[in-house]
């Protein structure tokens, strides 16, 4: 079963989830998207950059699980990217914010996959036990706009009358952004 966690955030928000999800716990980690080798590549923070180009997308993962994160080599681009079914990770997608729209991000994670002979396996209790701490976290972190969440920024944002918010599929979302 997967859990998910549907929020906006503006690129100020960011730094203060982390912060929140963070807290005193270092027993955690970001990993990019993309790997040259199948072991993790670490980053430091949701709001990695390289170059010009924002990355949205990441894995959360507990520094102790970082050798049982599967990947997937994708030959043709000449890299390697995580088995979000197999591995004990928590995928973040960033809001792409082009300055006029934040577009929907969200964390994501699958309890379990189907492993060999189509039989069901749990991803171990404590990795389930740090995702639901870290989806509740986030919930607390932001404020409740309709089915989803929002950062303090996106929210005055909105509520300024300056921006519109977008789901992923580009269509316009009604945010009730009471304070």
């Amino acid at each position: 079963m997967g859990h998910q966690v549907n929020f906006f955030l503006l690129p100020s928000d960011v730094p203060m989830l982390e912060q929140n999800l963070r807290g005193s716990d270092r027993s955690w980690c970001i990993l990019h998207s993309h790997s040259k080798t199948a072991e993790p590549s670490l980053v430091e923070s949701m709001n990695f950059s390289e170059g010009e180009k924002q990355w949205l997308f990441m894995y959360l993962a507990q520094t102790a699980d970082l050798h049982n994160i599967h990947y997937n080599h994708v030959s043709t681009q000449g890299y390697w990217s995580v088995d979000v079914l197999r591995s004990p990770v928590i995928e973040f997608t960033g809001c792409y914010f082009d300055g006029d729209i934040p577009r929907r991000g969200r964390l994501y994670y699958v309890d379990g996959f189907y492993g060999s002979e189509d039989l069901w396996k749990e991803k171990p209790e404590p990795f389930r036990r740090w995702a639901r701490s870290v989806l509740s976290k986030t919930k607390r972190s932001l404020k409740r706009s309709n089915s989803d969440y929002i950062g303090k920024d996106a929210a005055a944002w909105v509520d300024s009358g300056l921006g519109k918010l977008v789901n992923e599929f580009g269509t316009l979302v009604n945010a009730h952004c009471a304070h």
